[in-house]
């Protein structure tokens, strides 16, 4: 059997992604930013009052990790099938209606169908 199971392209799929993210994070070369115009130079400001000390707080809890979700498969475009018919039935109990893919058309009309208006 040849190929990858839905298992294996779904794990795949997630190492990708955060290969990408850790890449991402790691501060690889970004595009170059257009240089700034150089800024007037700003007034001394005056000094600010001391603030009071804030309470320490609490240790957070760790949170346990979240699982990987699976990545969702793209949704493909929805594509306007072609209702067809046919009037000889290829053994008993056949069905003689269909919906067919357009691109598949004219293959079902050279067998014997035709478009249902």
């Amino acid at each position: 059997m040849a190929g990858l199971t839905k298992e294996q392209r779904a794990q795949r799929e997630a190492e990708n992604i955060a290969l990408l993210a850790i890449q991402q994070n790691a501060g690889e070369p970004q595009e170059p930013q257009e240089p700034q115009e150089p800024q007037e130079p700003q007034e001394p400001q005056e000094p600010q009052e001391p603030q009071e000390p804030q309470e320490p707080q609490e240790p957070q809890e760790p949170q346990e990790p979240q699982e990987p979700q699976e990545p969702q498969e793209p949704q493909e475009p929805q594509i306007e099938l072609v209702a067809m018919v046919t009037d000889y039935l290829a053994f008993p109990g056949s069905q003689t209606a269909a919906d067919v893919h357009p691109a598949e058309v004219e293959n079902w009309i050279a067998s014997g169908w035709t478009v249902r208006e």
